[in-house]
C-alpha cells in the first residue's frame, strides 16, 4: 500500500507540473500578442496639466492660512484675531478679519456659541474703520458661499472702486443678499441659536449670483461689468 501510495503521488505531482508550466506558457503567448499600453505625449502633458490644476486649486482654497502669517499683509494681530489687507481687494479699502483658534470655513456653521467671537470681530471691524477711513462707508459681514476656506468677515467700503472687481460673480457676491450682513447675522442668532432659517440654500445663492448688475448708490443697471465700472467711477469722482 505504501509503495502504491508513493508511485500515485508522484504521478499527481507531475501531472500537476505540466499543467502549471502549459498555463504560464499560454500566459506568456497572450500577453506576447496583446500589444503593450502607450502612453502619449498628449496623455503625459493631460496628466501633468491635472495635478498642477489640483495643487492650485488647493493653494487658492488654504490661501488665507498662509496670508495670515504674511507680516507684510498683517495690520492688527491679537490672541484670537488677525486683520489682514485682502490681497485682491474689490474696493479701494478692503481687509479681512479672521479667528486664529475657530477652524470654520463657513458663517453657516455658525451658532450663539460664537457670539462672543462675532462681537469681538464686529468691535474691531468698526474700530478700524474709525480709526483709519473714519469718513468712508463700508459693508462688514461674510459671503454665504465663501471662495476660500477659514472663516473670514469682510470689511470693504461702498465705493467698490478696483482693478480686481472683474465679474459679474465679484459685484453680486458683495452686493446682493449673498453678502450677510454681520448685524444681521448676530441678531439672528441671538434670537433662534442657529442660522438654519437665516441661510441661503444654495439654488438661491446661485440665483443672487447671477442677478442683473444694479449700482449700489443709485438705480442705474448695467448690462457689463466695464460699463458698470465707468458708472462707479462718476459715483467716486462726485464724492467729496
Amino acid at each position: 500500500m505504501s509503495c502504491g501510495f508513493q508511485f500515485v503521488n508522484r504521478t499527481f505531482v507531475s501531472t500537476m507540473s505540466n499543467a502549471f508550466q502549459q498555463l504560464m506558457k499560454s500566459s506568456r503567448k497572450t500577453a506576447e500578442k496583446s500589444p503593450p499600453s502607450k502612453r502619449t505625449k498628449v496623455d503625459v502633458a493631460k496628466e501633468v496639466s491635472s495635478n498642477k490644476s489640483t495643487s492650485r486649486k488647493h493653494f487658492w482654497k488654504s490661501g488665507l492660512t498662509h496670508a495670515m502669517n504674511d507680516s507684510e499683509n498683517i495690520v492688527e494681530s491679537t490672541d484670537s484675531l488677525v486683520i489682514i489687507k485682502d490681497k485682491y481687494p474689490k474696493a479701494n479699502f478692503h481687509y479681512l478679519i479672521m479667528p486664529k483658534a475657530v477652524q470654520l470655513n463657513s458663517p453657516q456653521k455658525l451658532t450663539n456659541l460664537n457670539l462672543h467671537l462675532l462681537k469681538d470681530m464686529q468691535q474691531k471691524a468698526q474700530m478700524l474703520i474709525n480709526d483709519l477711513h473714519p469718513k468712508a462707508k463700508f459693508k462688514i459681514g461674510f459671503h454665504a458661499k465663501p471662495s476660500i476656506d477659514h472663516l473670514h468677515l469682510h470689511v470693504i467700503s461702498t465705493d467698490f472702486v478696483s482693478t480686481c472687481m472683474k465679474t459679474k460673480k465679484h459685484w453680486n457676491s458683495f452686493n446682493t443678499e449673498h453678502f450677510l450682513n454681520l448685524s444681521d447675522l448676530i441678531t439672528e442668532l441671538e434670537e433662534k441659536g442657529n442660522l438654519d432659517d437665516y441661510y441661503p440654500n444654495d439654488k438661491d445663492i446661485e440665483l443672487y449670483l447671477k442677478k442683473p448688475l444694479r449700482c449700489n448708490q443709485c438705480p442705474f443697471e448695467a448690462k457689463t461689468m466695464p460699463s458698470l465700472k465707468t458708472h462707479l467711477d462718476t459715483h467716486a469722482n462726485s464724492s467729496p
